[in-house]
């Protein structure tokens, strides 16, 4: 799959139950939701006649709502979340999703509303199936502070990543009252989501090397002798593994705290 850069996403606002169906939806196709928001835009966009030329569903992971529910519910527990749906998508999917939306008089986020409405509907879940999750904190309560147009200029010059002075100031607050998520900029986050993948890619070379040598031993009559190598080998997999689930749980904490007014 192509890669996509930050301005490639597909979200949309969800009310908690319909958000939580999705999140059902996914879970009963073994995949992540981000997984199954791609295929459903796809889908859409493909039925339309919308062609996405740069994104195959073919290559889409399946068996990772565990994987992404073990990384995000304490996370939703604690905090809660907004009822929001977002994916980054390819430059094509966009495209075609966007000509799809427009070609219904619909804004992208308002089509993919429908759509993830349409899927909930046709796979009939039953309620009992889920539970809307816990909603974020409203945040009301207004404090006005002054700065010198000194401060001021500086503060601009420093909120530059963040997109406005009133963000990067409401992030710094919630970066010194929950020390434990690091306040990343969006380029930060952008460079750690790319070096994430490459580390998962080396992840997978390194389960394929171990198993073209565990299958080269079994034949050699050598396993017994080079089970230490496997073994550290399989240290490595799991290392690899949690370094880059922390790293992606981390980060979207991160882009949460930025994001939310």
């Amino acid at each position: 799959m192509v890669s996509a850069n930050p301005a490639n996403f597909l979200q949309t606002p969800l009310p908690p139950g319909l958000l939580a169906g999705f999140w059902s939806f996914a879970e009963r196709h073994g995949m992540s939701p981000s997984a199954a928001l791609r295929l459903v835009a796809h889908h859409a966009a493909n039925q339309a006649g919308f062609d996405a030329g740069d994104y195959k569903p073919d290559v889409e992971r399946r068996g990772d709502f565990q994987t992404w529910a073990r990384r995000r519910r304490k996370a939703i527990q604690e905090d809660g979340i907004h009822p929001v749906l977002i994916v980054r998508v390819t430059p094509g999917l966009k495209a075609a999703f966007s000509a799809y939306a427009a070609s219904r008089g619909l804004s992208s986020p308002v089509a993919l509303k429908s759509v993830v409405g349409r899927v909930v509907a046709a796979a009939k879940l039953d309620p009992s199936e889920f539970t809307p999750p816990k909603i974020a904190e409203s945040r009301s309560a207004r404090v006005t502070v002054r700065f010198s147009n000194d401060e001021l200029a500086r503060m601009r010059q420093l909120a530059q990543d963040f997109g406005s002075v009133r963000v990067w100031i409401v992030a710094l607050v919630r970066a010194q009252i929950d020390t434990r998520v690091p306040p990343f900029t969006t380029r930060a986050l952008q460079e750690l989501y790319e070096s994430n993948r490459e580390l998962a890619a080396i992840g997978r070379n390194v389960n394929q090397i171990a198993h073209a040598m565990n299958i080269d031993l079994v034949q050699s009559g050598e396993l017994r002798r080079s089970s230490a190598l496997l073994a550290d080998l399989d240290c490595l997999k799991k290392n690899i593994s949690d370094h880059t689930a922390r790293v992606i749980a981390l980060c979207g904490e991160s882009s949460t705290r930025w994001q939310r007014s």
